[in-house]
């Protein structure tokens, strides 16, 4: 009966109003709450509401960053909704621990037990991706492209990858094949990306949002990645290669696509240039 059904709902902040919420983690950390409750109404045979995505902070707007990163309608609402959603949640806290609505928090084990469940993640993804938010992605154009994730704006300098790293494996790729082409993903300033943008073959992108940006990077060949779960959600997303610097989460993938953490190194794995 509908009146017993259990409910899993994703919450992406402590301040959730359930039109939009305060503050709290950004869209790559969010994704691991809203997918972990989505993969479990699936195999639960439960219903899903749909997770508060609009963002309301002020960092992105004191730091004048290009995407906001408000997240106003970027995906399509997936489950329960609007007034029905509000219900629920209010039931919900008026009689908290009824067990009717699940609430899922946290990143669980990052990547590491969405492998398990790769068709759902890729449902999950389909399922919300408003075709118009990724129009101006072409993933011809990008396929032969290599991603470069360089995350500056709101991390710290200990939680920021050393730009020369970035600088010093590009000019490495290129020694291997002169001819390959870079896109730069960046929340930083030209000034901050000067000594990347000055290499051959390598240019800024943005595709209007965050979300359009992490969809791009999935189409790309592989990808260089920050310290951060924005680039390795765009490398899980379209299951490409992947390099960091340093992580500190776990691994990406449990399968046979090529992932590596290189440290302060510069010398690219075979794997890595067999698909150069």
């Amino acid at each position: 009966m509908e009146s017993e059904k259990t409910y899993f709902y994703p919450v992406l902040s402590d301040y959730d109003f359930g039109w939009f919420r305060l503050s709290g983690p950004g869209l790559a950390n969010c994704m691991f709450v809203a997918a972990r409750a989505y993969i479990l109404s699936r195999r639960e045979n439960a219903g899903y509401i749909s997770p508060t995505w609009t963002k309301l902070s002020p960092g992105t707007f004191l730091r004048r960053e290009k995407d906001k990163r408000v997240y106003f309608k970027i995906f399509n609402e997936l489950g329960i909704k609007g007034l029905k959603k509000v219900q629920l949640l209010l039931a919900e806290k008026l009689r908290p621990g009824s067990g009717k609505v699940k609430q899922i928090r946290g990143m669980g084990e990052y990547f590491d037990d969405l492998n398990e469940h790769m068709d759902l993640v890729h449902e999950f993804i389909e399922k919300i991706t408003r075709k118009e938010i990724i129009e101006n992605v072409r993933p011809e154009a990008l396929k032969d492209c290599i991603a470069i994730h360089v995350r500056l704006g709101d991390y710290s300098p200990e939680m920021r990858v050393d730009i020369l790293w970035y600088v010093n494996l590009v000019r490495e790729i290129l020694s291997i094949k002169p001819s390959q082409q870079f896109l730069i993903f960046s929340d930083g300033s030209d000034e901050e990306l000067r000594e990347l943008l000055a290499l051959p073959n390598v240019r800024r992108a943005f595709y209007g949002n965050a979300y359009a940006d992490m969809y791009a990077i999935s189409r790309c060949k592989w990808v260089i990645a920050s310290d951060s779960t924005f680039s390795a959600w765009g490398a899980f997303i379209g299951e490409r290669p992947i390099l960091f610097n340093k992580r500190h989460f776990k691994r990406v993938y449990r399968n046979s696509v090529p992932e590596a953490v290189l440290g302060d190194s510069t010398r690219i794995p075979d794997e890595f240039k067999a698909l150069l």
